[in-house]
């Protein structure tokens, strides 16, 4: 079957490679997060931190994959993770970007950044590390993940 000249097997196998590209960038994604993750953890000399890792990455796949979700945590956690010069501030910062993005009337903005402290929320017990109040984004956090498990299965 011929479609604008183009073959139907052609077009099948174009959207099936670019869906297969996809999961690779999504899964790049999240190991980069839970990289730097694990960067935050050993910066603030930490016990467990593989297993505070593991953990992170395992709420981070619960997460469903949205591009402009995960652009953001790529986006997100290259800016607060990534932080050469002072990683184990990491998670403070994104905290304070939270709290910034409320004062401007950005809750949208604040909504993506939670999802990067949700993870570690979950997993700080592991590490005795401090938890941060998301209490605000936890509704739309669980409704998303809720959302995300009901579609895949």
């Amino acid at each position: 079957m011929r479609i604008l000249g183009y073959s139907f097997s052609l077009l099948a196998t174009v959207i099936l490679l670019s869906g297969c590209i996809y999961g690779d960038i999504d899964k790049r994604q999240r190991d980069s997060i839970t990289i730097e993750a694990a960067r935050y953890c050993e910066a603030n000399h930490y016990s467990y931190c593989e297993i505070y890792a593991q953990c992170y990455r395992d709420f981070l796949e619960q997460m469903p994959a949205r591009a402009y979700s995960l652009s953001a945590f790529w986006g997100m956690s290259r800016d607060y993770l990534d932080d050469k010069e002072d990683p184990p501030k990491a998670m403070d910062n994104i905290y304070a970007q939270i709290k910034d993005n409320e004062k401007k009337g950005r809750k949208d903005l604040s909504l993506d950044y939670s999802y990067l402290l949700f993870p570690h929320n979950r997993c700080s017990s592991i590490i005795n590390a401090k938890q941060y109040d998301i209490s605000n984004y936890q509704e739309a956090i669980d409704k998303w993940i809720k959302s995300y498990k009901l579609y895949n299965e």
